[in-house]
């Protein structure tokens, strides 16, 4: 009997446990006041927010259903989510099945530097001290 078909039940199980784990984790404890979320190095450091602050207490509002909790934490994550969702489906179908089940869009050179253009330039304006731009700071 060939073992590849029971290794990718098995991964499945492992990658479906770890994330139900995690997002049993970030359901239930709120991030900022428990022990299992580590402080972002960089806003630490510097005192400015990088673009993934809020992150973690955004997604454990999202699983609370506070959908503006979750904008109002970082919305760039809650924009970006539902594809990396999405990818993250398309690869362990793909892993599962042996072939893609979920297509997935090229993603040209020209694409890869305009998100990369967007992320910094969320960065930096979530770091202006004046209005509207600290909406987009966690708060």
């Amino acid at each position: 009997m060939n073992g590849k078909p029971a290794r990718r039940i098995f991964l499945l199980a492992l990658i479906l446990a770890v994330a139900g784990a995690a997002l049993f984790v970030i359901y239930a404890f709120a991030p900022g006041s428990s022990i299992f979320y580590p402080p972002c190095v960089f806003h630490s450091v510097t005192g400015y927010h990088c673009p993934g602050c809020g992150t973690a207490r955004g997604l454990h509002r999202l699983l609370h259903g506070d959908i503006r909790g979750a904008f109002a934490m970082n919305a760039l994550t809650m924009v970006a989510l539902p594809f990396l969702l999405y990818a993250m489906a398309a690869e362990v179908l793909k892993s599962l099945y042996g072939r893609r089940v979920l297509p997935l869009p090229e993603i040209s050179a020209r694409a890869g530097w305009f998100i990369f253009a967007a992320v910094m330039l969320f960065w930096i304006l979530r770091n202006i001290p004046m209005y509207p731009f600290t909406l987009l700071a966690p708060h």
